[in-house]
């Protein structure tokens, strides 16, 4: 029960953040989904920390783990609208672009996810 209330809370969280941020950059993400590409970015990078920290030490309960993983991060981050913006590039005709979208996307997110398993495991 605590971890649904968890996933609730931070998965409320995650979609008032994505939605601000998506708000605040609206200006400047009209050719590109730029801030998609942002949120998928710090999601990832969120997502590998919060594994980091989990697994490298007792210090977050498994309760709050799930809360921030599947809640906040999956309210946060944006695959559904990642796989649109590249299917109406490609249905503009922007086919670079939407290619190197597809491939960026999920390249820089397992770097982001990579780095602080990385770092963490140094400390």
């Amino acid at each position: 029960m605590y971890s649904f209330i968890a996933v609730l809370f931070f998965g409320l969280l995650g979609l008032s953040s994505r939605f601000a941020i998506d708000h605040y950059f609206m200006k400047w993400n009209s050719h590109y989904p730029l801030t998609t590409l942002i949120i998928n970015l710090l999601g990832s990078f969120l997502a590998g920390l919060i594994y980091s920290l989990s697994t490298s030490s007792k210090e977050i309960s498994s309760i709050l783990q799930m809360g921030l993983l599947v809640g906040f991060c999956g309210g946060f981050t944006t695959f559904s609208a990642y796989s649109l913006q590249t299917l109406q590039m490609l249905e503009r005709g922007k086919i670079t672009v939407a290619l190197a979208y597809l491939f960026l996307s999920p390249v820089l997110g397992l770097l982001m996810a990579f780095l602080p398993v990385y770092f963490m495991k140094r400390l």
